[in-house]
């Protein structure tokens, strides 16, 4: 098992959330990850930079804060809160302007230092409903 999943489950979330560093999807997650998201399931880098960029482009100004984070063999759960403006087009939903909060939990499964299973759960009907 590797020691340091937690960091970087954490070093992950920070940079790619809160930094919007796209490319931090290159340095730490595997080219053929699975990817379990509300907006559909998808396999490697090029779809999770897709996935990442479509909240991106919905709440550019999106805050996640990690509340809890559980580390376990090869899996790390963070449960986290999140919070920005919606600016951008949302699932087919134009720019409202409105301030949007949330919170979710998001279970890693990381291999060789890198993530290869992705899931992120949410009520996205909540989300919606706040736009």
């Amino acid at each position: 098992m590797n020691a340091n999943i937690k960091e970087i489950a954490e070093k992950y979330a920070n940079q790619v959330w809160n930094d919007k560093e796209i490319s931090a999807v290159d340095r730490f997650v595997h080219q053929d990850a699975v990817i379990h998201s509300l907006l559909g399931s998808y396999y490697g880098t090029k779809a999770m930079k897709e996935v990442v960029q479509a909240w991106l482009n919905g709440f550019p100004d999106l805050r996640v804060d990690n509340d809890i984070i559980i580390s376990e063999n090869d899996l790390v759960s963070i449960q986290w809160r999140a919070k920005g403006t919606h600016s951008g087009e949302f699932k087919e939903r134009k720019p409202t302007g409105k301030p949007v909060s949330y919170s979710g939990v998001t279970v890693y499964r990381i291999k060789d230092s890198k993530i290869i299973e992705y899931w992120a759960y949410l009520d996205m009907q909540y989300l919606l409903s706040q736009i």
